[in-house]
């Protein structure tokens, strides 16, 4: 159901309600001042039939006691001598006593009939007197002054109907033309709504489909720069396996083939490791959030990883060492943490081609995770642009400058600080990961 349809209905149907209990409120009360009014009206007769005397009442003609008016004819009236000789009786009145009291009013029934009737004696208290009217007669005067007062309700509800209708319709136009707007947009129009004319309580929402247009043009200049840059990395190992292929099928020297096929297979290699390194940073990208968290011990993380790092740099003359102190429990996915420490490390051999030192250790704001090397650093112009996607910046050898994007990726991840910095001298890298501290348990 549209927004203007339910307060529509919830509208009309309040209103409605309204008036029905007001209806009702209103017949009720008539009903009740009707009844005073015409007690008041038979007490009122009573008091002059008792007036009279006894051959007055004798000679008395009904019209004589009613005042002109609509309801005149409606009274009647019983004259009892001693309260049990009818000696006088209008011609709509029963021949039997209307009431069974000797004074004041009452409801009873008599002749089939529902009355509503006063009794009163003379002065001499010879004479009885009952005046009465039927309750269907009252019943008929409250119905129809209760109708005429609300006649006029009835016939302006209509109107307050088309009034509300008008009313929401024009409330709610700005809304329409937000749909409009939106309606006619195509699909990658990202520009923010306008946002004139509307309503305060959309304001909010309007606000935050301006914040997700900006998120997904964002996104989408990213994933556009990302796979630019993707082509261009893939190109040159592409290229570099056509070129040394092309060398293997047109030379005849046995040595020379092998040494391009080698090649071949070195720059496979390369692409393989980037065409992984690019479908993990995709995934990592799509992961809005942390999912099946979990306290994990960083330094076990650490030395597992170290563990399978170390022989191949032993190969290459480097030793990695582990240094651990106090807490270092952490929250989060352990395969992403083993991702990032592996990433940091074989960064730190591969680029700093010295001796590395791993540190965890528990920090004020959490656990801090330290890969040091001693290498040839890294330049501040380049410290500030680590860890976005293909920046390698003055490094030499293999890589495709995702290593630190990935590792970048897994931090925000998992809420931690990053920073990357070289000592004052320009030799040695540190790159540090600040984890707020998990569970203790």
């Amino acid at each position: 159901m549209s927004i203007r349809r339910r307060l529509l209905v919830l509208l009309m149907g309040s209103i409605t309600l309204a008036w029905l209990l007001a209806a009702l409120g209103a017949y009720v009360d008539t009903h009740r001042e009707v009844d005073r009014l015409l007690d008041a009206h038979l007490a009122h007769v009573t008091s002059i039939l008792t007036a009279q005397t006894s051959h007055e009442l004798l000679e008395l003609e009904t019209g004589d006691l009613l005042e002109p008016g609509d309801y005149a004819q409606q009274a009647s009236f019983q004259v009892w001598l001693g309260g049990t000789e009818l000696i006088l009786k209008s011609a709509d009145a029963p021949g039997i006593r209307l009431s069974g009291t000797d004074a004041g009013f009452a409801d009873s029934t008599a002749a089939g009939r529902k009355w509503r009737v006063f009794t009163a004696w003379d002065q001499t208290r010879s004479v009885l007197i009952e005046v009465a009217e039927e309750h269907a007669v009252r019943e008929r005067i409250a119905a129809r002054v209760a109708f005429n007062v609300l006649l006029p309700l009835g016939i302006t509800l209509p109107l307050l109907g088309l009034l509300i209708w008008w009313s929401v319709s024009r409330a709610l136009r700005p809304l329409d033309r937000l749909g409009e707007q939106l309606g006619a947009r195509q699909a990658m129009a990202l520009e923010p709504l306008d946002s004139r004319d509307i309503p305060s309580e959309a304001a909010p929402l309007v606000g935050q489909i301006n914040d997700l247009f900006t998120r997904i043009r964002h996104s989408t200049d990213m994933e556009r720069r990302f796979t630019a840059d993707a082509a261009h990395e893939l190109r040159k190992p592409v290229a570099a396996v056509r070129a040394q292929a092309e060398v293997a099928r047109s030379t005849g020297d046995e040595a020379v083939r092998s040494k391009a096929l080698d090649q071949v297979i070195h720059a496979c290699d390369r692409m393989g490791v980037l065409m992984e390194q690019l479908l993990t940073l995709a995934r990592l990208e799509q992961a809005p959030s942390m999912q099946l968290q979990a306290p994990q011990d960083l330094a076990l993380i650490a030395r597992n990883a170290i563990a399978e790092l170390a022989p191949a740099a032993l190969q290459n003359g480097i030793e990695i060492s582990l240094e651990t102190s106090g807490n270092s429990t952490v929250t989060g996915q352990a395969a992403l943490l083993d991702m990032l420490v592996r990433n940091l490390v074989g960064n730190a051999i591969q680029h700093g081609k010295s001796d590395v030192q791993v540190g965890v250790e528990a920090a004020p704001e959490g656990v801090r995770l330290t890969v040091r090397d001693a290498g040839p650093g890294v330049s501040p112009a380049d410290l500030a642009q680590l860890g976005e996607r293909f920046f390698r910046g003055q490094a030499t050898g293999a890589g495709s400058g995702l290593g630190l994007s990935i590792v970048r990726r897994i931090a925000d991840l998992h809420r931690a600080a990053l920073d990357f910095s070289s000592d004052v001298t320009g030799r040695g890298f540190v790159a540090s990961a600040t984890f707020p501290a998990g569970d203790r348990n």
